[in-house]
This record gives structure tokens, C-alpha cells and sequence, in this order.
């Protein structure tokens, strides 16, 4: 990209953040859902999760089942954050690049104010988690609450990541739930918590943000050294609590928040391609 068209790129990118942060301060129902979606989460770990999970003997698989919620609200609310965000404002889109607006910075600026935003909420969401659950303190890279954190933060971002490309993928929001269901159903069945995969299976789950993220947050709080004495076959290398897999499981949810990222550019371009043809 020639110096030029880089600057000018870098104005447009600096201009619809601001636009984009502007439109959700003025869209009251808007902010209310995200200020309050991660408050609210925090509340219903708090009304399911068992403090003691990690450190008492008495708890049998409930550390499991904290993370894997923990893992499902976090892409749920990253996935819905974003899936309206692109085809609510198509048309404008379209408009504003038939005279010279960069479809890729529309895409990184949403991108870019929904990982400011999902910062806040992961902050408040690691907080209340590492508060209401008694975690024992790994530090395999960094302090076990901050790992937590990150682990979140990625997850959200992912999640949006995935959502932002369904929103450019299709013409409006009521169609882009349905396909948010699906994707949401597909976090759950192939999380590798749930059920056993193999085959096939094992290779869908490759390109979903809840098994890294239980990778991750498995890692981080030993997680196989709490089912081992369960005997129950649940400990697995996707929990080894080990700095490579905890890195992987990062490396893989940013991974996927990339291509997710880059592909939304692309079929927004496509999109607007035949618009013009």
C-alpha cells in the first residue's frame, strides 16, 4: 500500500471508530445491553457456580462444568455483540465505499470498538469469576487471574470475530439469528465438554472458540490435576497444564478472530463487487 493511500486509509479507519463509538453512546438500548450484559453474567456464575469447586474434595466434575459455562457465556456474548453490526448498516456501507470509503477499514473499525468494549466486559466478567470461585494460583506464564482474563478476552473477541462475518455475509439481522443458533449449538456440541469427539468431529472442533477457550482456562487452573482422582477418564492433553498449550489454545482463538476478521473484509468486497457490476 503506497504511503498515500496508507495515511488516507489510517483517516478513514481513525474516523469510523469514532463514528462507531459515537453511534453506540447514542443508542441508549444499545449501551444498556452492554454495559449490563457482563454484570449479569456474573450474577448467574454466581447463582450456579460452587465456590469451593477447585479445592474441595466434595465437588466431583463441578470445575469443569463452571469453566465450560463460563466458556459458553463468553462466546455468546461475543457472538451477539457483533452479528447486527455489519448488515444493519449495509446499505450505508455500500454507499459510503462507491465514494472511496475502505470496506476493509469498516471491518477493522468495528472490529476495533468491539475489542475496547469486550476489554471492559472481560475485565468485569474475569473479576467477578476469580471472586465468587476459590482458583488455585498456577502462574504457568503470567498470574492465573490475568490469564483468566486474557483467556475471556480472546474468547469474546473470537466470538465477535465470527459474528462480524456472518453480519457481512447476510442482508439483515433477522436473517443472521438463525444462523447465530446454529453457531451457538455448535460452541456447545462441539466443545469437546460435553460429548466425546472423534473423526470428523474432532476436526469441527478445531474452529471453535469454546474448546480453545477450555484448553485455555484448563491450563491455567490445572484443571487435570482436579478430575485425575476422579478416575473418570475426563482429564485430556486439551487441559494439560503446561505454558504450549496454554499458548496454543491463545495462539488458535486469535487464529481464528484473524481469518474471521479478513474473510468478513472479503465477502463485504464481493458483496459490493456485484453491487457495482
Amino acid at each position: 500500500m503506497q504511503p498515500v493511500k496508507f495515511m488516507k486509509f489510517l483517516r478513514q479507519l481513525g474516523v469510523l471508530i469514532q463514528r462507531n463509538f459515537r453511534l453506540i453512546l447514542n443508542d441508549k438500548l444499545v449501551l444498556a445491553s452492554l454495559i449490563l450484559q457482563a454484570p449479569l453474567m456474573v450474577v448467574v456464575i454466581k447463582l450456579v457456580g460452587e465456590p469451593g469447586c477447585f479445592t474441595s474434595n466434595l465437588v466431583n466434575v463441578g470445575s469443569r462444568t463452571i469453566l465450560f459455562i463460563l466458556s459458553a457465556i463468553c462466546a455468546f456474548m461475543g457472538t451477539l455483540n457483533s452479528y447486527r453490526e455489519i448488515c444493519k448498516e449495509r446499505e450505508i456501507i455500500f454507499r459510503e465505499a462507491s465514494v472511496g470509503v475502505s470496506l476493509l477499514a469498516v471491518v477493522l473499525s468495528k472490529a476495533f470498538v468491539l475489542l475496547m468494549v469486550e476489554v471492559v466486559q472481560a475485565g468485569i466478567l474475569a473479576l467477578g469469576f476469580v471472586n465468587i470461585i476459590i482458583i488455585p494460583q498456577n502462574h504457568l506464564l503470567l498470574d492465573t487471574n490475568v490469564e483468566i482474563f486474557i483467556s475471556i478476552l480472546l474468547m469474546m473477541f473470537a466470538s465477535s470475530a465470527i459474528g462480524l462475518l456472518v453480519s457481512a455475509s447476510l442482508k439483515s439481522s433477522e436473517s443472521a439469528i438463525l444462523l447465530v443458533l446454529v453457531l451457538m449449538i455448535g460452541q456447545v456440541v462441539f466443545s469437546g465438554v460435553m460429548f466425546s469427539l472423534s473423526g470428523a468431529m474432532n476436526y469441527i472442533s478445531s474452529i471453535i472458540v469454546c474448546r480453545w477457550g477450555m484448553g485455555a482456562l484448563g491450563a491455567s487452573t490445572d484443571l487435570n490435576s482436579r478430575l485425575a482422582w476422579l478416575k473418570a477418564g475426563l482429564d485430556g492433553p486439551m487441559y494439560e497444564a503446561t505454558i504450549p498449550n496454554l499458548l496454543h489454545s491463545w495462539q488458535m482463538m486469535a487464529l481464528i478472530s484473524v481469518v474471521c476478521i479478513v474473510a468478513a473484509w472479503l465477502v463485504l468486497q464481493i458483496a459490493f463487487n456485484r453491487r457495482k457490476a
